[in-house]
């Protein structure tokens, strides 16, 4: 049985860390081939701007990827990347790896990206699992690009029985250098935690009560707006490198419970033909309130969103150290996402408003009107990876 430290959670508030703006968009739009391809898709209605989200970033040789699942008709691109030196307001985004993979008809193309991670060799592992909406009814799958000569170098087609084409949500995603890929399913059918091994080329899914809905946390209010969905296992981190037995993180969207458990359980496929292995899942703690994305640091400090706080927070959730907020900001902070990194020691995060584009009940229209943006923050370190 492995142990690890359980912490009773009281908080603070830190004054001292400065959050800026790096770049925002009130509409996302992209480089497209020609105007006359752009017309054209406007007038189709393949592209209907106020209908683009992005969620997931990284950021890799001065350059930013970014997810940009597809919760509405007219989302022409899902996967797509800036140069960090654009400009600060509305910088047009370009398609990754180009617009032939991301327009596609056939399942080869790259179809509904939620988030995706960059690994230290320069590998950006695609979670093309968004299954939500009737965007496409092509498998889930893992693809992976060498991001140094932009080509395709993997492709894993997960069994329906792991990732469903209709309903599959496969949320977010942590690399293990020692040759496995853990990804939460936020599935409202089969939420679950899938385990990839890089050398089998295989995968299996780990299913428990901890990845569902925690009712006491349903029902908040971001932006004015109550969200009324149960969302169900949602984000993820995992602990540095050389801290053996490495242990993987995640939390429920509509929860406050962080859990945690071995990858070395999480490696073995056998535990699955019994229960036993849930005995292994243990209970960290709460943060102060709900959240989506997290992401920990190389000296194992956990950064995540809270959402009806507009907040992030900072929590050292294995040594002991009690969970602080570092910002707040009613105005911008709305719905702080995904985490990224660079090796100058800033932390970044991406707020996307992302509860009006997945509720459909929400009419959005075009306007000026800031809906996504990215801030940086300076922790003097690296991601987990490192």
């Amino acid at each position: 049985m492995l142990f690890f430290l359980i912490l009773t959670i009281s908080s603070s508030v830190t004054e001292s860390v400065t959050f800026e703006i790096t770049h925002q968009w009130s509409y996302i739009n992209f480089t497209w081939e020609s105007s006359i391809v752009y017309a054209e898709a406007i007038k189709s209605r393949q592209y209907i701007p106020e209908h683009v989200a992005m969620t997931g970033i990284k950021f890799y040789r001065s350059r930013w990827y970014i997810a940009l699942p597809k919760f509405r008709p007219g989302v022409p691109v899902t996967l797509a990347y800036i140069s960090a030196n654009e400009s600060q307001t509305n910088p047009l985004l370009t398609p990754y790896p180009d617009w032939k993979s991301n327009t596609d008809p056939t399942c080869e193309g790259v179809k509904a990206v939620q988030s995706f991670e960059i690994d230290r060799n320069g590998v950006l592992w695609v979670l093309d699992g968004f299954r939500l909406t009737p965007a496409t009814t092509c498998p889930t799958k893992l693809i992976c690009y060498d991001l140094k000569t932009h080509r395709r170098i993997r492709s894993f087609t997960f069994p329906k029985t792991i990732g469903l084409r209709r309903g599959g949500f496969f949320n977010d995603i942590v690399v293990d250098d020692s040759g496995y890929v853990y990804i939460t399913d936020a599935s409202f059918i089969d939420p679950g935690l899938i385990v990839f091994s890089v050398r089998e080329n295989r995968a299996w899914k780990f299913r428990d009560g901890s990845m569902f809905p925690q009712m006491r946390a349903a029902n908040f209010v971001v932006d004015d707006m109550v969200f009324t969905q149960l969302g169900t296992i949602n984000g993820i981190a995992l602990t540095p490198r050389g801290r053996n037995p490495r242990m993987l993180l995640y939390c429920s969207l509509v929860g406050f419970s962080v859990f945690g458990i071995s990858t070395e359980i999480l490696k073995r496929e056998d535990l699955l033909s019994s229960g036993d292995w849930r005995a292994n899942v243990t209970y960290l703690g709460d943060k102060q309130a709900q959240g989506d994305g997290m992401a920990m640091d190389e000296l194992g400090n956990l950064y995540y969103g809270l959402l009806p706080l507009y907040g992030v927070g900072k929590w050292k959730v294995l040594g002991g150290i009690p969970p602080e907020i570092l910002y707040q900001n009613r105005s911008t902070m709305i719905w702080p996402d995904s985490f990224a990194f660079d090796n100058q020691g800033y932390t970044y995060v991406l707020a996307d408003s992302i509860h009006k584009f997945a509720d459909s009940n929400v009419r959005l229209v075009l306007n000026d009107k800031i809906q996504f943006r990215i801030f940086k923050f300076f922790t003097g370190t690296k991601s987990y990876l490192f």
